[in-house]
């Protein structure tokens, strides 16, 4: 399966990244929420991918989360990466759409 992109408002961040996690069956906590908040501020969307901020959330399956900021807008892209299936692929495509 190609992985998953869009973009969501940074923020929104908290939330998408705990339903994309709890549709793998990964629960975050705290600490989550501080590699996020610890990450996301030293990326940029518009240079080359090794600036993004990479996160890994260990479910079924395992999936790699990419996210960047599009400075100056309030807006996070996002590339979700594993072993998706066509279901789970359009639940992350509706929830990167709504948010």
């Amino acid at each position: 399966m190609h992985p998953v992109a869009g973009w969501i408002f940074e923020e929104n961040l908290t939330k998408v990244v705990e339903f994309i996690a709890a549709l793998v069956g990964y629960s975050l906590d705290e600490f989550d929420d501080g590699a996020l908040e610890a990450g996301i501020p030293k990326t940029d969307a518009d240079l080359s991918p090794d600036t993004w901020f990479e996160y890994p959330v260990t479910g079924a399956p395992d999936l790699t989360l990419r996210i960047a900021r599009d400075h100056g807008t309030g807006i996070l892209s996002m590339i979700i990466d594993g072993e998706v299936d066509d279901v789970l692929a359009a639940r992350f495509e509706t929830l990167l759409d709504l948010h």
